[in-house]
């Protein structure tokens, strides 16, 4: 019997050591229900995307959607959750989730977290995730009993083109969310949400005449701006301006971004340094006032700058700075850098016409390194070059820059170290050229490659 009962523990011993422990599943059961509205996008431009149109025009349709979200559930700066959605004869589920923002509402100290969020099983666009824990009036479309009450907002489409909105009062489970990182979200998921699916009133490039340079900021002649001579900064800006507006509601939304930059070379007496950057000046306004929370939709990318030398010269020292949405001054990024080295088969004195087709031929070219922004010499090789030039790639620019000097803004800018270059031991004037090139973006789509170059003589000397 003893035996026995020996063999018996022994027995339960192994069962409950050697097994895989099991974890039980989340017990967790809160779930949120409610109710939304759900059209044609074209009928929502319709109503709400037009001059004239009325703040409440969605929110007097019948709610013929609901929504059920389960299995809610936030760690650190993620979300994720499943929700149940039926309209029409359709009963669908939406599997979210993504990373969380601070709103651009934050600025006001509006409590107001938003997502990048995408759905797992494709049949839906998260246009906008928004936890609203805050009593301050705020914009409602499909609720308005919600404007001044802490609420979540759900915005998606689905793959016929219906826009789907829920506004729902703000679960318990939600109200102590908080993200600490300061990582910025694209606003056509936040601000910009509708540019989704609302087309613009007016989408077109105006010309960068006085009266538009004086409202983005940008200075006169007479304040010292525009000067194009070798020894002083000079600026250079685009013949147009990138603009678009939309009708939202009862409000009109207009935004301006227009790429300039400024120059500066030096005479070479031994070597001097010479600078080359591209800068933004934009503007957001809300019925015609500027609101300086938001950023601009137009987004610039493959922004290249490049500078190149004439007779009797070379590059000897390149860095990169700046301050882009993924880094500024000691941010390690992966750029793309190009140049050309100087041969004694290169013409001695070359022409303006002769240095920019050197540019032309390597400025969509590089070689992909990783740069640390103000603090590497950026140059392939060691031996002089004749062009020097760095491509920002993937990182984006969208920011305004102070154009005062403070430099706030998304930029970039190319110094380079010039030195004499010739056994003559004779002075000469030579020929140089500085390129900025640049692709900006409109809703994730190329809308406009461009280009601007500065020429100009200078003095070297031994």
């Amino acid at each position: 019997m003893r035996k026995a009962f020996r063999m018996l523990l022994i027995t339960a011993f192994f069962m409950l050591f050697c097994f895989p422990a099991y974890a039980a599943p989340n017990q967790d059961d809160e779930s949120l229900e409610g109710t939304g509205i759900a059209l044609p996008i074209a009928s929502f431009n319709e109503l709400y995307g037009k001059p004239g149109s009325s703040a409440d025009a969605v929110s007097r349709l019948d709610k013929n959607a609901s929504i059920r979200l389960y299995d809610i559930q936030i760690q650190d700066a993620e979300v994720q959750f499943k929700a149940d959605i039926q309209y029409g004869n359709e009963s669908k589920t939406l599997a979210a989730s993504g990373e969380l923002f601070k709103s651009y509402k934050q600025q006001s100290s509006i409590n107001s977290v938003v997502g990048d969020l995408s759905d797992s099983g494709g049949q839906f666009d998260v246009l906008l995730f928004e936890i609203y824990n805050d009593k301050a009036a705020d914009k409602t479309i499909a609720d308005n009993r919600l404007r001044n009450a802490p609420h979540l907002k759900l915005y998606i489409k689905d793959r016929a083109d219906q826009l789907l909105l829920f506004e729902l009062a703000l679960p318990d489970s939600l109200k102590n969310v908080v993200v600490t990182h300061d990582k910025k979200i694209d606003t056509m998921k936040d601000f910009f949400w509708f540019a989704r699916v609302i087309a613009p009133y007016e989408q077109k490039e105006l010309p960068t005449d006085e009266p538009l340079k004086r409202m983005l900021g940008v200075r006169n002649p007479s304040d010292g701006f525009g000067t194009t001579a070798v020894g002083y900064f000079s600026d250079w800006v685009h013949s147009t301006t990138y603009y678009a507006s939309f009708y939202i509601g009862n409000d009109l939304v207009q935004a301006y971004s227009l790429p300039y930059g400024s120059w500066k070379a030096l005479d070479v007496t031994n070597e001097s340094t010479w600078t080359n950057s591209f800068k933004i000046a934009e503007r957001v306004s809300v019925n015609g006032t500027t609101d300086r929370r938001l950023d601009n939709p137009f987004r610039y990318q493959n922004v290249k700058l490049a500078t190149a030398v004439g007779a009797k010269s070379t590059i000897v020292h390149a860095m990169i700075d700046g301050r882009l949405s993924s880094g500024s001054t000691g941010s390690k990024l992966g750029m793309k850098i190009f140049e050309k080295l100087h041969t004694r088969l290169l013409p001695a004195a070359p022409s303006i016409s002769e240095i920019r087709s050197w540019i032309n031929a390597i400025i969509d070219t590089g070689t992909d390194k990783d740069v640390v922004l103000g603090t590497s010499n950026i140059k392939l090789n060691s031996d002089p070059t004749v062009v020097e030039g760095a491509n920002s790639k993937n990182h984006q620019l969208f920011r305004y820059t102070d154009i005062n000097g403070t430099n706030t803004g998304h930029h970039l800018i190319l110094q380079t170290t010039v030195q004499y270059e010739s056994d003559t031991k004779t002075s000469a004037t030579a020929n140089g050229v500085m390129t900025a090139k640049w692709d900006v973006y409109y809703n994730g789509l190329l809308h406009d490659s461009s280009s601007n170059e500065v020429t100009f003589t200078y003095y070297v000397a031994p």
